[in-house]
């Protein structure tokens, strides 16, 4: 009866470190859920395709996750082609950092490149920031 009684708690503790090993597993891959599809939209891009570099990138800061591959995809999109959009989520990342005269920096240049492109562009969001920060600085 002993001998059971030890097979069962033995199995029972078993099953549970099994239960909490699985369950932590499958709670780190829902979280990084934007990683793993940030990455294969990456690694499916062409290799000058600057806008799913950025676009990758701008879903981690969003998220919070990666964020040191998400400027390694920044770096290379601002490379191959500086555009509204990849200095607007340059701008988000250092925001994300805590480099308010950095985003500053890259939100402006966004906004000159924006009217560089299209003389009518118009970025609202940017400006807002942009607006943020200024008083944020002093």
């Amino acid at each position: 009866m002993k001998n059971t009684i030890n097979t069962l708690l033995r199995t029972l503790v078993a099953a549970t470190f099994l239960l909490t090993v699985s369950f932590g597993a499958f709670a780190n891959n829902n979280t990084d859920k934007t990683t793993q599809r940030a990455r294969e939209a990456v690694e499916n891009a062409a290799p000058d395709d600057w806008y799913t570099l950025a676009k990758a990138a701008e879903k981690c800061i969003a998220k919070k996750v990666n964020l040191k591959e998400a400027a390694e995809w920044l770096n290379k999109s601002l490379a191959i082609h500086e555009s509204a959009f990849n200095l607007k989520v340059k701008g988000d990342y250092y925001v994300h950092n805590q480099l308010p005269e950095k985003a500053l920096e890259y939100y402006s240049k966004s906004i000159r490149v924006g009217k560089l492109e299209d003389p009518s562009y118009m970025d609202a969001e940017t400006q807002d920031k942009i607006l943020a920060l200024v008083r944020q600085i002093g």
